[in-house]
């Protein structure tokens, strides 16, 4: 099972077909999970490194205990249908939070029920914003676009772990999109300073 959590852009393409498992990495021992970065795609980047995720789980509370059942956290090559994707394996009972490479230009057209449910964390990452004939026009900088998948879109992706890691069998996350989000909202108010002091403020 795959969840994913979908940007809906203007016009977002849709692929089908189911995922696979195709990592076959070995984890890394310091770690106890895998963290890998794909080539991006044609017209994608990666603005997230390895070292940013480093960082990242460096500052949010317990995060040793959060990250069991954990495979791999996996910089793809694409996100032309999603922002992250949270991927159960359910035979090892274990699982991959992808974050992918940016697509296209920083600057990003949404559509106004993505920029409504978003707009809490655009407004505090300071993204300029216009109205659009399409949406909303969100002119992020590269310090934000960073921010926001890490904070939002790594931190949404977390909350269906710690969701199926909740649940008896740890086969599903049982709660779904709203608890993903409240999870995130939640715990990026509770780093946020200490963000701000690794990574530099995005507002500037």
């Amino acid at each position: 099972m795959a969840r994913v959590y979908q940007r809906r852009k203007v016009a977002p393409k849709v692929r089908d077909g189911v995922v696979q498992k195709k990592h076959n990495h070995k984890p890394t021992a310091a770690l106890g999970y895998v963290l890998a970065r794909e080539s991006p795609a044609k017209g994608c980047r990666h603005v997230v490194t390895k070292r940013d995720i480093r960082l990242l789980t460096g500052i949010i509370p317990d995060w040793h205990s959060l990250a069991d059942g954990l495979e791999s956290i996996i910089l793809t090559s694409s996100g032309y249908d999603h922002d992250g994707r949270y991927q159960i394996f359910h035979r090892e009972k274990t699982a991959s939070i992808q974050i992918p490479a940016w697509e296209g230009d920083l600057w990003q057209v949404f559509t106004e029920e993505y920029f409504r449910e978003h707009s809490g964390i655009l407004e505090l990452l300071g993204v300029a914003t216009e109205p659009h004939q399409d949406g909303t026009e969100c002119r992020f900088t590269l310090e934000q676009v960073k921010a926001f998948l890490l904070l939002h879109v790594f931190l949404h992706e977390l909350g269906h772990h710690v969701d199926r890691m909740a649940s008896k069998a740890q086969r599903e996350s049982r709660r779904g999109e709203h608890f993903a989000e409240k999870y995130a909202n939640e715990l990026c108010s509770v780093i946020w300073p200490n963000y701000v002091r690794v990574f530099g403020n995005p507002r500037r």
